[in-house]
């Protein structure tokens, strides 16, 4: 997700830059920077939508994959604290919330680690 995120931000930044040096070239010649206006627009929503496109597939990719990772995990954190669900739950969401920049699958590779480490 990291990559995707620097890849939209830094396609944000070119067009922010290309529409900022557009202007700063043409600012003398009035007639045009209207139409110049126009067409950055259009460019910068064009890039939105396409921004939002990748980043709904991708949010998509990323859960059919994660369900699939995280299934086992799951399991594994059961056995450790005895089938107790609630448990299992609250120990995820508690680390999740105490490391939130981590994906769903760190979290319970970090639980069941501290699990298994106090336990020996």
């Amino acid at each position: 997700m990291d990559d995707l995120t620097d890849f939209l931000q830094k396609t944000m930044y070119l067009g922010v830059g290309l529409a900022a040096y557009a202007f700063e070239k043409i600012e003398h010649l009035d007639e045009s920077l209207a139409e110049l206006h126009r067409q950055t627009q259009r460019t910068v929503e064009e890039l939105i939508d396409k921004g939002e496109q990748v980043v709904a597939q991708n949010n998509q990719t990323n859960s059919a994959s994660t369900n699939w990772q995280v299934r086992p995990l799951h399991r594994r954190l059961l056995e450790l604290v005895n089938g107790n669900e609630e448990l299992a739950n609250r120990l995820v969401e508690r680390t999740r919330m105490s490391n939130p920049d981590q994906t769903l699958i760190w979290v319970y590779e970090k639980v069941i680690y501290d699990l298994e480490r106090d336990r020996t």
